[in-house]
């Protein structure tokens, strides 16, 4: 497989997950969250008027399936500035065609934050020992892994319930640390053929540092090597200076290795 091959693989599991995502949004979640995603060509708007973040505010995969081009850009910037969005972002991946003509004259800058892009291959996870209990949860659990998921992004009581739409959904597999009875850790796979993009990575605030997202990063990488996988990819903002990254230091350890930095475009 050819280094453009590879992004294209990586770049388009993350678009079909994040569109499937808004897609399970239960109405009033899309209501009160103001959701909107939409296919431009081969780019994926993402719009979500009521959380002004770039996670989810952003157009992917412009330029790597098919040559950027301007009016796309145009068309997803009218968009978040009618949502009344600040924070939002257009993703450039490695090898995104016609980059500098698609952002010039358009006030487009470098977002503070870029995003490392990980992947690797199926090889069995690490043994992560910790004294909590690993599992993937279904519908009659949703509840414990979109809460706490939720609650470990300190994201509102909404945002719990757009994830629980996700266990037992059609190529999702949802993981659930928990402390006894207790749920304090999340994490969410989503697996489409060959391919498997991990997301939703979380932990209670209060019960960080005992293993969790270790854990869960090994459940999901040993059930997509079951479902027959060949390349896992996620990502996460390289940590600036003084900052700990820990989230960059967990995937790293998982045996992922970069396969390139994305650089997040914004409006100063």
């Amino acid at each position: 497989m050819s280094a453009l091959d590879l992004v294209r693989e990586i770049e388009r599991v993350e678009r079909d997950a994040w569109a499937d995502l808004y897609e399970a949004a239960p109405d009033h979640v899309r209501r009160g969250l103001r959701l909107e995603q939409r296919r431009i060509g081969d780019s994926l708007l993402l719009v979500c008027g009521g959380i002004d973040n770039l996670q989810f505010n952003r157009l992917a995969g412009l330029g790597v399936f098919e040559p950027a081009r301007g009016e796309v850009l145009d068309e997803a910037i009218a968009a978040f500035e009618a949502a009344g969005v600040q924070d939002w972002a257009i993703h450039f991946a490695d090898g995104a065609e016609n980059f500098e003509l698609a952002s010039a004259s358009r006030d487009l800058s470098p977002h503070p934050r870029a995003w490392a892009k990980f992947a690797r291959d199926t090889a069995p996870g690490n043994q992560i020992a910790t004294v909590l209990d690993i599992r993937e949860v279904g519908a009659d659990e949703a509840d414990r892994f979109g809460e706490t998921a939720a609650a470990g992004f300190s994201m509102p009581q909404v945002m719990g319930d757009w994830l629980s739409a996700l266990p037992g959904r059609e190529k999702w597999k949802c993981f659930v640390a928990f402390d006894g009875p207790a749920p304090v850790g999340a994490g969410a796979l989503f697996i489409d053929g060959a391919n498997a993009w991990l997301g939703m990575g979380a932990t209670l605030a209060a019960h960080r540092g005992r293993g969790a997202q270790p854990a869960i990063l090994s459940a999901r990488i040993d059930t997509s090597r079951a479902a027959g996988c060949h390349i896992l990819t996620t990502e996460t903002a390289v940590p600036g200076a003084g900052e700990s990254g820990s989230p960059y230091k967990n995937i790293h350890r998982a045996g992922f290795l970069v396969a390139y930095l994305r650089p997040n475009l914004r409006r100063v």
